[in-house]
């Protein structure tokens, strides 16, 4: 019995130690397999990652292209130096503008206004929002407007769609204060280069506030570089408020710029504008020539305008109302992933604007 036992045992154990040997033996043969397939996944993460900074980088390959045509720098150096609102929402940056201004006319007299704005950037959120805070356009205006009043005060998020050729997309939502709403709508531009000195653009926004329903904001740019100093833009911009706004029906502004660079610092910027509205009935409001001079001083951050201005006014009998505008510009941010989204790169000593 006891040598029939010893044996059973070492069956068993026999059993055990070959089940066991089996075991390593299958799990060694595995581990490569195992080891390869989780290679090929972290490849596969990596290799997406690589794919989409390869996208990205053709992308921004892309616009370093459109860029290097005379009409598409002379427009980013523009719309930067002389702060288009149009220009400017197009990118998730991180700024700060402190404006302080004197406005004078004659037939309203002497106005200060202090104006400041905030665009956040939210990395921990995501690197396509921002937190706008304070004065900020309406997007109908066009960087050069002598009397851009409209702006109004917000608090909100925009959100900004993927990079693409020609087109930028956001989306805004948040409130209004001037006329106590909350508002939320979509925005999207298309900029295409013709030819090497000019160019067009198309800008479309709509906007649902709780007041006054809907709100349509359109505008045409068509931009053409004379040389390397001199720059027209001629811009058709319009917008309807809905029907419970105080603004009846289709407001139309037509603008033509002549952007004079003087040097890296300072520029001059000629407009004649026309505004005209179709309600009652179709009638013009306003027409508007003024002269621009605006510099950078010795500090980056902080710019001085200089605006006298004539305007020919509906409300006046078309009567001559000169005016003139004094500001301040103290103006912070601007990462460096905004400035190569924004061609700011370009404008450097190189350039000769």
């Amino acid at each position: 019995m006891y040598q029939s036992d010893v044996i059973i045992r070492q069956i068993k154990e026999s059993s055990a130690s070959s089940l066991l040997i089996r075991v390593l033996m299958i799990t060694l043969m595995s581990l490569p397999g195992i080891l390869l397939a989780e290679d090929q996944e972290d490849n596969a993460g990596v290799t997406t990652q690589e794919n989409e900074e390869v996208k990205d980088e053709d992308i921004l390959d892309w616009h370093k292209r459109q860029v290097d045509t005379q009409v598409q720098r002379a427009t980013q150096w523009v719309d930067s130096f002389f702060r288009d609102p149009n220009y400017e929402a197009d990118v998730a940056s991180s700024q700060f503008r402190l404006r302080p201004e004197l406005y004078y006319r004659d037939q309203q007299g002497s106005k200060f206004r202090l104006k400041a704005s905030l665009k956040l950037r939210l990395p921990n959120v995501s690197r396509k929002v921002s937190l706008v805070v304070g004065n900020h356009s309406d997007n109908e205006n066009s960087g050069g407007s002598v009397d851009d009043s409209l702006d109004e005060t917000v608090l909100g998020l925009q959100f900004f769609g993927k990079l693409r050729k020609n087109w930028h997309t956001s989306l805004s939502a948040g409130l209004k204060f001037n006329e106590f709403a909350f508002f939320a709508g979509p925005r999207a531009r298309y900029d295409k280069a013709i030819t090497e000195r000019s160019s067009f653009r198309f800008t479309q926004a709509v906007r649902w506030q709780t007041n006054n329903h809907w709100q349509f904001i359109s505008r045409v740019d068509l931009n053409y570089a004379f040389s390397d100093h001199f720059y027209f833009r001629q811009t058709v911009d319009g917008r309807w408020r809905g029907e419970k706004s105080d603004e009846e029906g289709y407001r139309t502004r037509i603008s033509s710029f002549v952007t004079q660079g003087l040097n890296d610092a300072s520029g001059l910027q000629y407009e004649f504008s026309t505004i005209f509205h179709t309600r009652p009935a179709t009638h013009v409001d306003s027409y508007t020539v003024s002269l621009r001079y605006r510099k950078r001083s010795s500090k980056q951050w902080l710019y001085y305008e200089i605006v006298p201005q004539f305007a020919f006014e509906d409300e006046f009998d078309y009567k001559a109302n000169p005016g003139i505008r004094l500001r301040l510009e103290f103006f912070y941010g601007a990462d460096e992933h905004s400035k190569i989204l924004k061609h700011e790169m370009e404008d450097t000593e190189d350039f000769r604007w």
